[in-house]
């Protein structure tokens, strides 16, 4: 946790020396701050009323040699309550990732090496899901056009106050664009094994894929839309994690599918905006239950 801070804190004051000399992050630094929501609820959940997250995530890239982020993730789960006793759950996820890039003539196109490490703490009465740490190295691959990718990701999630239950996951990836670029398809498989399955709903095994369309439009495109997307997951997963997104699903059940769609717009002054709607089908088989979640998302980031 206390490494995590003084990167925070670090990232803080580089990004305020690049944006008082805008020539010099223009011209070597890329920078981008990130701040959105995402409210939502539960239907047919015996336990679950609602959720609430928000996080700001910091990035910055270095004449596309070395790039690092930061991210901060508040997450509230509104329980319902039994014998007029509230469980519910305020989760604080703190995140780093570091990237280096070096380009390959042999493969011809850029290789990547990714490290990333969450530190997550709540106040859940149970202390299942406090007290995570997760350490997760990976490996990507795109061609010099950028037409196609491939990827390989390893995740290690501790549970320390859940008899130090351990995750691990394997998470390879596939893309590539069509339509002059104008598309892109993208797949990420998900396969988790856990070390006790009595700590993980009695699975020690599951897997998942998902699978992402992304469409650009014209510069000139109707309202300023960038690009749109639709995502469908299929297949089962729990304590998963989607680095992309710096998502941790330490609090939720077995996930059992999900679909979203979104769109970005480009606004002035080097804003963009992103909302989206999504349903994730899930089931707490402690207590056969199956529910749904539906989630709104609204992110706005700017770019220096």
């Amino acid at each position: 946790m206390k490494l995590i801070y003084k990167i925070i804190v670090l990232f803080v004051f580089l990004l305020s020396i690049l944006s008082s000399q805008s020539v010099f992050a223009g011209d070597i630094w890329y920078v981008s701050a990130t701040a959105s929501v995402m409210p939502g609820n539960y239907s047919g959940s015996k336990q679950r009323n609602s959720l609430l997250s928000s996080s700001i995530i910091l990035n910055a890239d270095y004449l596309d040699a070395f790039s690092f982020a930061v991210a901060y993730n508040n997450f509230r789960i509104n329980f319902k309550p039994v014998n007029g006793i509230s469980s519910d759950i305020n989760q604080d996820q703190f995140a780093g990732r570091m990237q280096y890039h070096f380009f390959s003539d042999t493969f011809k196109g850029k290789l990547t090496a990714q490290l990333v490490a969450y530190d997550i703490s709540n106040d859940d009465i149970n202390k299942l899901t406090d007290n995570v740490s997760i350490i997760s190295p990976g490996f990507f691959y795109q061609n010099v056009n950028r037409s196609l990718s491939l990827g390989i990701e390893y995740v290690r999630s501790k549970y320390s106050s859940n008899n130090g239950l351990v995750m691990t996951q394997w998470t390879p990836s596939f893309g590539f664009g069509f339509n002059n670029k104008a598309d892109w398809l993208g797949f990420k498989a998900f396969l988790i094994d856990s070390s006790d399955r009595r700590l993980s709903q009695g699975e020690d095994a599951m897997k998942s894929l998902d699978i992402k369309w992304t469409h650009w439009l014209a510069p000139d495109a109707l309202l300023n839309i960038n690009h749109f997307f639709i995502s469908v997951l299929a297949g089962q997963r729990i304590f998963a994690v989607d680095n992309d997104a710096f998502s941790v699903y330490n609090l939720a059940d077995v996930q059992k599918g999900s679909l979203l769609a979104g769109v970005t717009w480009d606004l002035n002054y080097n804003i963009d905006v992103t909302a989206l709607a999504g349903v994730d089908r899930y089931e707490n088989k402690s207590i056969s239950n199956s529910y749904n979640q539906q989630y709104l998302y609204l992110g706005l980031t700017k770019h220096w």
